[in-house]
């Protein structure tokens, strides 16, 4: 008889034991004779079939010891032979360059078919450690494999008392078992036995590997080891392409953000020489899609009026968004993405591995259609104004992450930082504007409040950060009310302050808001208000935009915001005068527009006035800084300031 995976030598022995009665015993002198070898390198070779379970032995007298085979040894020895090759094949097997797949298929075939089962399986574990899903798997029914699932904390799952526990379970009879009563995957296959072990540690098991018959079976301590070395094997193979995954990952993600800092240098000389915001965004684009870490870019803003994403730019790519729609508004499903969650929080959002992220699913084949893997959505963004998003896309898994998305989120706020720039020359440099003039009447029906009386106006909008603004104005005592109710009924608004009451009829007031759909329009088109406010429930205001400001997005913003708005006015006109010595007109352009916005706050604010109405610190809180920043900031305006005025007073 022929045992593969055994020695020629010991081979030949066995050969003696075929040729003798079944079950005689032979003496270690019997089979050297036979053998024609040495007594003691009998001896050895007696040894070794012992210790394997193929030989049976025992002493006898002082010193003698006799040998043999019993009658049904032989194929209890050939199936733990087989055991043995199908341990060192699947080890050779999974130390090849081999998908883990194919390593889990192989090891559920050879673990079925050496131990004459119906089924095998590997169950892999989810991270939240809740479910095990049937990854690879032979005789189980059609579809079964890959979608079943099973539990991995109730009580009648014996996957789940498997990973309880240190060692291997093994049922001989399931319908007998006190233990659990098995789940539906075992039940509804008609299971009665089986062994099941964890692949990987107790402490961090990666899943199980089982095996199940239809009838009652008995199995002994060779089947369990045997699955048990089998599993052992599977950790490996496991464990080892895992490191090896995260080594690519680890390459890709250096190479990836090596590409990127020079994408960042690149481009940010680029942006400087461009002189429109079209031009920076498709310079952007194109930069990062034509590096190897990226396969596509482009870059989108709101449309306020539908409160959905729409393109500006984009490389490597042709129409992305025109069969997809990508929403803004919290209560749209649309919006859950990375692109929506990236321009409502101002934050970079990206998605690793799409295929199992939850929140890619309205996009996921389209994910598979152009090739992705990751993606970041990052937003655009300088001195609290959102200009937009630009999204990147990758075919790495891990995708984006670590020092990568830091760049990149730099990236951002440098594309915000040229376009602005380039927005607050075009608008200095024309003295040309289109003035927008907008009647809005009957704010008590759209407030829903009967009777509305009195006088808001709105004179200073200051962006903060993050989309936040601050807006000061004044009010009438019987306008106080209402001002409250658009705190209440507007979900920009989120607070007002309203000042102690400098007379009878009119205080100041300072408001607080975030994302307001008009000032946002108006901040990405590099307009501004000239007047706003509401007398006796008629909203009037008047807007200015520099010359290609994006009119029409802030008249469908504003109607969309305001249903019933009529535009009165739309007119080409000049930059009004600025009331002031002609060095003030050298101010603004020395101050930053954080100086700018410091400056202004603490002026309205109330900071300058003696004795002051604030402190320092109220006005910091205002804008949402600490106050040496304020105070930095404000000394830095105030020297600009009395070096434009005092020279002109000497």
């Amino acid at each position: 008889m022929n045992f593969q995976g055994v020695s020629p030598q010991l081979q030949e022995t066995l050969t003696v034991f075929d040729r003798a009665r079944t079950g005689a015993p032979l003496t270690t002198s019997e089979v050297a004779g036979e053998l024609s070898v040495s007594r003691r390198t009998t001896y050895e070779r007696l040894s070794q079939l012992s210790d394997q379970g193929l030989l049976q032995t025992k002493k006898v007298g002082a010193k003698a010891r006799i040998w043999w085979r019993d009658s049904g040894t032989t194929g209890d020895l050939e199936r733990r032979v087989r055991q043995q090759e199908i341990v060192t094949e699947l080890g050779q097997y999974a130390l090849a360059d081999r998908d883990i797949e194919s390593v889990l298929e192989l090891a559920c075939d050879g673990v079925a078919e050496t131990l004459d089962t119906d089924y095998c399986k590997v169950l892999d574990l989810d991270e939240d450690g809740e479910e095990l899903l049937l990854r690879a798997g032979v005789g189980w029914r059609d579809g079964i494999v890959g979608t079943a699932t099973v539990s991995a904390t109730d009580d009648d799952s014996q996957a789940a008392h498997t990973l309880a526990t240190d060692e291997p379970i093994v049922v001989e009879d399931l319908q007998t078992e006190r233990r659990f009563s098995g789940p539906d995957l075992l039940t509804n296959h008609d299971v009665r036995s089986g062994i099941s072990v964890i692949i990987g540690t107790t402490d961090e098991p990666w899943g199980i590997l089982g095996t199940h018959d239809t009838g009652p079976k008995v199995f002994d301590t060779h089947d369990v080891k045997f699955v048990q070395s089998v599993a052992n094997i599977l950790a490996s193979a496991i464990t080892r392409r895992a490191d090896e995954e995260r080594l690519v990952s680890q390459r890709a993600r250096l190479v990836a953000l090596t590409n990127l800092q020079e994408v960042v240098r690149v481009t940010t000389d680029a942006v400087i020489d461009q002189s429109t915001r079209s031009e920076i965004e498709s310079v952007v684009c194109e930069h990062l899609a034509a590096t190897d870490s990226y396969e596509f870019a482009w870059i989108g803003d709101v449309d306020h009026r539908s409160q959905t994403v729409r393109m500006r730019a984009e490389a490597s790519v042709e129409n992305y968004l025109d069969d997809i729609t990508i929403s803004v508004d919290p209560n749209d499903r649309s919006s859950d993405g990375p692109t929506g969650r990236a321009l409502r929080t101002g934050e970079t959002q990206t998605c690793h591995n799409i295929r199992a992220d939850p929140t890619y699913e309205p996009w996921r084949d389209r994910a598979r259609a152009y090739g992705y893997q990751s993606s970041a959505a990052i937003p655009i963004s300088h001195e609290g104004t959102v200009y937009g998003v630009l999204n990147v896309y990758a075919d790495r898994p891990e995708g984006i992450s670590g020092r990568e998305r830091t760049v990149i989120t730099q990236l951002g706020e440098i594309v915000g930082h040229a376009i602005a720039a380039v927005e607050r020359k075009r608008a200095l440099m024309s003295d040309s504007v289109t003035e927008l003039g907008f009647h809005v009447g009957d704010m008590g029906a759209m407030l829903d409040i009967d009777d509305v009386s009195g006088t808001v106006t709105f004179d200073e909008t200051i962006p903060v950060s993050d989309g936040k603004y601050l807006v000061y104005g004044s009010v009438t005592r019987d306008g106080a009310d209402l001002l409250e109710t658009i705190v209440d009924r507007m979900e920009y608004w989120e607070g007002v302050e309203i000042h102690d009451w400098e007379s009878d009829d009119v205080t100041s007031f300072e408001a607080r808001l975030r994302d307001p759909p008009v000032l946002s329009a108006l901040a990405n088109a590099g307009g501004g208000v000239v007047e706003a406010g509401i007398d006796e429930g008629n909203y009037h205001m008047t807007l200015q935009l520099p010359p290609g400001g994006g009119v029409r997005s802030v008249i469908d913003t504003v109607q969309a915001v305001y249903p019933t708005a009529e535009m009165l006015t739309r007119r080409q006109t000049t930059r009004e005068a600025v009331q002031a010595p002609s060095s003030a007109l050298d101010i603004s352009d020395e101050l930053t527009d954080r100086q700018s916005a410091v400056l202004r706050a603490a002026y309205r604010a109330g900071f300058f006035e003696w004795p002051r109405t604030v402190s320092g610190e109220d006005v910091a809180d205002s804008l949402d800084i600490a106050p040496p920043t304020f105070h930095q900031h404000l000394r830095k305006a105030e020297k600009h300031v009395f070096d434009a005025l005092v020279p002109a007073l000497l």
